[in-house]
């Protein structure tokens, strides 16, 4: 019975394993350029490719931009003064209220959403701020009248117009430029290259977005008023 048997056992048995080995060529010679190492074991044969090390990087690399580009938003609005220093005696109230206002954007700073929620709707987002800052100043205005709802809004617009969208800007063409230099390479797949056309395309939508609220007329007018208030 076994030497009638063992030739059936062993002719399937190479069959299996010359179709395995046919099947890894053929990923061997269609992935070359993307793999970065192949391993043969006796549970089977392990391609690897740059695939995963190469995301790896691209996270950490968007990381870093959006780490930076809170880091650059709430340095330059601690800066902001929502009082005219010229007008009012720089005392310890006059600093508190402006640190008051400033506060909850710098908070703002630290959503990594910004662009999300403006491209969502930009008007909302205004008012958010608005009302944010309009509430940190409460307390102030028995003090100084001129902290009215008004200025609240124009600040807001303020803050948007000459530290968010030119701080975000920056971030997302940078972010472009790193997207396509790895599009370009040859050792990834059309998968995480396809991730990545997706990932520019958004970032170029949020550049034409942060263009026309930078263009804003309406924004640029409550900001003019907010200068000619102060100066006042």
């Amino acid at each position: 019975m076994t030497e009638i048997l063992t030739p059936k056992i062993i002719i399937p048995l190479a069959i299996i394993i010359g179709s395995v080995s046919m099947v890894a060529i053929t990923l061997i010679i269609v992935l070359r350029d993307k793999i970065s190492g192949v391993h043969v074991s006796r549970t089977g044969v392990e391609i690897r490719t740059n695939d995963m090390p190469v995301w790896s990087k691209v996270v950490d690399k968007i990381e870093r931009i959006d780490s930076n580009t809170a880091k650059s938003i709430r340095k330059a609005t601690a800066g902001l003064m929502i009082l005219d220093t010229e007008k009012h005696e720089v005392c310890t109230e006059t600093m508190l209220v402006c640190r008051e206002a400033n506060q909850p954007l710098i908070y703002a700073a630290y959503e990594n959403h910004h662009t999300r929620e403006l491209k969502s709707d930009a008007n909302v987002y205004i008012a958010d701020k608005t009302h944010d800052i309009s509430a940190a100043v409460r307390i102030w205005r028995k003090h100084f009248p001129e902290l009215t709802a008004e200025k609240a809004h124009a600040f807001a617009c303020l803050w948007i117009k000459k530290i968010l969208l030119p701080n975000l800007r920056r971030a997302c063409v940078e972010k472009v430029a790193y997207y396509t230099a790895q599009i370009n390479r040859s050792d990834i797949s059309k998968t995480v290259k396809e991730i990545l056309i997706g990932c520019r395309t958004k970032n170029e939508t949020y550049i034409g977005l942060i263009d026309e609220l930078a263009e804003r007329p309406d924004i640029d007018e409550k900001i003019a008023a907010f200068y000619t208030e102060q100066s006042k």
